[in-house]
């Protein structure tokens, strides 16, 4: 966040978006975390139906939030292919034909 805010010596909309996009990369790095550890924690004790389910609850709810959050910093699914990037520069090899 430093980074972008130093290099633009202000804070603009491109800024914005990069601290967005940090902070929210950050989160779902956080959020896989305690997702492995939650089921390293029911691994290593004495498993229970009871932990079991409290654990795929858990687990069913942060994996809604990581898809939720992923969805709002990327604007599309992860199973979705990447939309092209626009060109720019308008095309001026076709010739446009006179209907006369």
């Amino acid at each position: 966040m430093y980074k972008a805010f130093r290099a633009s010596g202000h804070f603009n909309n491109d800024t914005y978006v990069e601290i967005r996009q940090t902070v929210g990369k950050s989160i779902l790095l956080g959020l896989e975390v305690l997702i492995a550890a939650d089921i390293v924690a029911t691994v290593v004790t004495e498993p229970s139906l009871r932990s079991v389910l409290v654990l795929g609850f858990i687990v069913l709810i942060r994996t809604f939030l990581s898809l939720s959050l992923q969805v709002e910093l990327e604007g599309r699914f992860p199973w979705q292919n990447r939309k092209p990037a626009p060109d720019k520069q308008p095309d001026t090899d076709t010739v446009p034909i006179d209907k006369a």
